[in-house]
């Protein structure tokens, strides 16, 4: 599960700003490339199958993930984002690992934040009521139905208020989507994207966790509302 903080936000936002003006590593063929173009290695993600772009903050980490085969160039971390428009990247991919989807790109270039939201396990034993929302979901419905139209993966989502026991007792908004795991990454950041962009008024926090399709959905969401379905 995730939980949406404007700290993190404004952490996350101050990092990605310093890497816009530092000076970033990627890997090149050694070929030379075409006149006029520029060609960076990339690879497979063996979590989810997903294309990266892989770049880094200091050469040592540049060189340990090389290899004869690759060149290493530096530029600036703004020049490479608007040279590579269109691709996924991944920052310091042996030990930060985080990765930026284009609509993330874009956002970081025109000086706005992408969102941020912190993890925690979601174990449905602390759980001691899912029901209706009792406060208004508007402000989510319209830009997350929208975002949703546009990514095929995502068969579903469910809305359910959350009365949590223990420790940390506290009352939530739990967002859930369905779609296939690989997905789920990229979703959440786009997500997270959109919420702050529309910075909706909401009088609850809001978490997110995600269901797979093939899979039994969890017992909440049915005591909750679906606003979003294929």
């Amino acid at each position: 599960m995730a939980s949406h903080g404007p700290e993190g936000v404004a952490a996350q936002d101050k990092a990605f700003r310093a890497i816009l003006d530092a000076t970033v590593y990627a890997h090149v063929p050694v070929e030379p490339s075409p006149s006029g173009r520029l060609r960076f290695i990339q690879f497979v993600r063996p979590d989810n199958g997903q294309t990266v772009l892989p770049f880094f903050s200091d050469l040592a980490q540049a060189e340990q993930a090389s290899s004869d085969r690759v060149s290493i160039m530096a530029m600036a971390g703004r020049r490479l984002f608007e040279i590579t428009r269109g691709a996924t990247l991944m920052f310091n991919p042996n030990s930060d690992a985080v990765a930026l989807y284009p609509p993330e790109v874009i956002a970081l270039l025109g000086g706005k934040p992408i969102g941020y939201f912190t993890k925690e396990a979601l174990l449905e034993s602390v759980l001691i009521a899912a029901g209706l929302p009792s406060v208004s979901t508007e402000a989510l419905d319209s830009p997350l139905r929208a975002l949703f139209e546009s990514e095929p993966p995502v068969r579903a989502a469910y809305l359910t208020e959350v009365h949590r026991e223990g420790e940390r007792a506290e009352v939530f908004l739990l967002l859930t989507i369905v779609a296939a795991r690989a997905y789920h990454e990229r979703i959440h950041h786009l997500v997270s994207l959109v919420l702050t962009e529309e910075s909706p008024d909401l009088s609850l926090p809001l978490s997110i966790t995600f269901a797979v399709p093939d899979e039994p959905l969890p017992l909440f969401c049915h005591e909750g509302i679906q606003f979003y379905g294929t």
